[in-house]
């Protein structure tokens, strides 16, 4: 780990007066680098008096833009599923093979490429916190990590090959961990000498940055001869800074604050993927039925996601229509397209549910064999309490 010492530099953006510290505890929720210690405190007790007010007006915007999105006020009670009549469907072409149908939940695997220039029992501590992370993230998606990657994999992303085949692999590569110091001589005021101000402590400011790249390859068939295909690459850059008083311009710290602050950088970058990444690991179903309410306009599909999936009762899922191309080389690539969101009625079992759409408002014709997927957003509260992941992430779409 690099360390470089910038004396007298303040690197916190803190400013003087009653006016500066009015306009940090404004900043402190947003600011892309996390302060410790003095400072934090005071953000905490400011961000603590809003939360209270931010659950209630979180759920009002979850109501508000279910609306806008087309769900309206689709009820998701169904008193008597047999009462409804079933209604002929038209299919997708071509239509999902059984494997497709019976998989739900995408299967990952996680690998390490080496990281330049950094030491080993850093990289070790880095990657650790890393994986903890991408499991946890693909966890509460609904998708399994399995064992079959390995550390140090070449730059083609490959798994070892061992073991049971991934759908999905989450190839890591962190390329900077960075750590620099500064010290501020305290405040001198003009009835004091020199002498005064040595006995005085200054504020040490450290700070960790981190650089790290996440690609979502999906994997190959060889036997088929279909390679693997990089569908996303995330790119992640953060810093966090602790503030501390000390009498020794060299600021020292312990390695035990600084693998505190190590974790702290990573966690609050990595959890910026918990949407976009999220959405790509969510459980994947489809439309197999539709029935119609007897003497009322009330629409509701069967679709193969169910509890076992985390699929509960009021949960809005995506209708989605799969579009298939073929490239002059011959690789196949395939995309989705929203046409409708649904909302989960009560009739929910292990491994498959209904769902009440309005078919009036689909921007085309539910057909059996759509695809469909948990809708997942971020909530207010978490937008505005948590990291800012825009001047933190940066997604690069490669499909």
């Amino acid at each position: 780990m690099e360390r470089m010492h910038e004396g007298g530099v303040r690197m916190d953006g803190r400013t003087e007066g009653d006016g500066g510290r009015k306009r940090k505890r404004r900043l402190a929720r947003v600011s892309p680098a996390r302060t410790f210690g003095r400072g934090h405190e005071r953000s905490e007790a400011v961000g603590s008096g809003m939360k209270a007010l931010l659950r209630g007006v979180s759920g009002l915007v979850a109501i508000v833009g279910s609306m806008a999105l087309g769900q309206g006020c689709v009820s998701s009670r169904v008193s008597d599923l047999e009462a409804y009549q079933e209604v002929p469907m038209n299919q997708v072409v071509p239509y999902p093979s059984r494997d497709e149908m019976r998989k739900r939940a995408f299967d990952v695997v996680l690998v390490d490429r080496p990281g330049p220039g950094i030491d080993d029992a850093t990289l070790r501590a880095a990657r650790r916190e890393v994986h903890r992370a991408l499991e946890r993230i693909a966890t509460n998606a609904g998708a399994l990590v399995i064992d079959g990657g390995r550390e140090d994999a070449g730059s083609d992303g490959e798994s070892s090959g061992e073991g049971r085949a991934a759908d999905f692999a989450l190839v890591t590569r962190i390329e900077r961990i960075e750590y620099s110091s500064s010290w501020e001589k305290p405040f001198k005021f003009l009835w004091q000498s020199e002498a005064d101000v040595a006995q005085k402590p200054g504020t040490c400011t450290h700070r960790v940055e981190i650089q790290l790249e996440i690609e979502l390859v999906r994997q190959g068939d060889p036997t088929r001869g279909i390679p693997d295909r990089t569908e996303r690459t995330f790119e992640l850059r953060h810093a966090v800074a602790q503030e501390n008083k000390d009498l020794d311009p060299a600021c020292s710290i312990a390695p035990v604050t600084l693998g505190v602050l190590l974790e702290t950088a990573l966690d609050e970058a990595l959890s910026c993927l918990d949407l976009p990444l999220g959405k790509r690991l969510a459980p994947r179903g489809h439309v197999v039925a539709h029935r119609k309410a007897p003497e009322a306009d009330r629409h509701i599909y069967r679709i193969t996601l169910g509890s076992a999936q985390g699929i509960e009762p009021g949960n809005v899922v995506e209708i989605r229509r799969e579009q298939r191309s073929i490239s002059p080389e011959g690789v196949e690539t395939r995309s989705e397209r929203v046409l409708a969101l649904g909302k989960v009625s009560d009739q929910v079992s292990a491994q498959s549910s209904w769902v009440a759409i309005d078919p009036e408002k689909a921007t085309d014709e539910i057909l059996k064999g759509d695809v469909v997927r948990p809708m997942r957003s971020e909530s207010l509260l978490s937008s505005l309490s948590g990291p800012n992941c825009s001047a933190i992430l940066v997604e690069d779409p490669l499909e």
